[in-house]
């Protein structure tokens, strides 16, 4: 396990080529916008406002599970209802690109690295990519509307590496919760946990201003000059 910072060893980023993050708690900070969404969702139904561990659910699982888990047997038919009509553009000021993360998908871009997305989002990712001035930088963007299976289930990462002709130990995916270390782990790739150092992960990451630090002491047009 390594700390991302200047003094990391520069082990932990050999072979890289290809780098995958998860959305939700990485790329953006979404769980004011998340308890505001699914809060009003059980208010709506009468129900108790989310426990913590209903908080901690509906931030890593996809849209269908989540609504599932909150509203289950007869709440279920209303609570679809009610998402139905819901405005997601009405989260967006809640929505907050993480900081330091534009510049290191600069440098990531320019060195030569791979970037791509595996998210337990459906069909908003697009929109939030576009909200936080993050468009163009990711391919594929895989979402959970596009595989049969979602995470923790490694088909996601499996698509990805088809896509961009990687191997696993040329990856690694930057994750925040248990479900993307499970992902990680049954795909085979290098788990990087983004603050949370609870998770079991080749590499901690407080913050992307430190992992950008961290890489640039090592890599040169993609190639390592140590």
């Amino acid at each position: 396990m390594a700390i991302a910072n200047e003094l990391m060893n520069p082990e932990f980023l050999q072979g890289l080529k290809c780098i995958i993050f998860d959305c939700d708690g990485v790329l953006i900070d979404s769980f004011d916008a998340n308890m505001r969404y699914y809060g009003m969702l059980k208010e709506k139904l009468g129900l108790p406002p989310l426990t913590a561990e209903e908080k901690t659910y509906v931030h890593t699982r996809t849209h269908k599970e989540a609504i599932e888990h909150i509203a289950p047997g007869e709440h279920l038919k209303k609570a679809w209802e009610v998402v139905e009509g819901f405005d997601s553009t009405s989260l967006m000021p809640y929505l907050k690109r993480s900081e330091g993360l534009l510049e290191f998908l600069w440098w990531l871009r320019d060195t030569g690295f791979l970037l791509a997305i595996n998210t337990s989002r459906a069909d908003t990712i697009d929109m939030i990519l576009e909200d936080k001035g993050l468009e163009g930088y990711f391919y594929p963007v895989i979402t959970s509307s596009k595989v049969c299976v979602p995470k923790p289930h490694p088909e996601g990462v499996y698509k990805i590496m088809t896509a961009l002709q990687v191997q696993p130990h040329e990856v690694a995916y930057i994750g925040d919760s248990h479900v993307d270390e499970k992902t990680a782990r049954a795909s085979g790739v290098r788990f990087w946990a983004y603050k949370d150092a609870n998770l079991e992960a080749q590499v901690h990451i407080d913050n992307f201003w430190s992992i950008k630090a961290a890489m640039q002491r090592c890599y040169k047009g993609c190639n390592q000059v140590f």
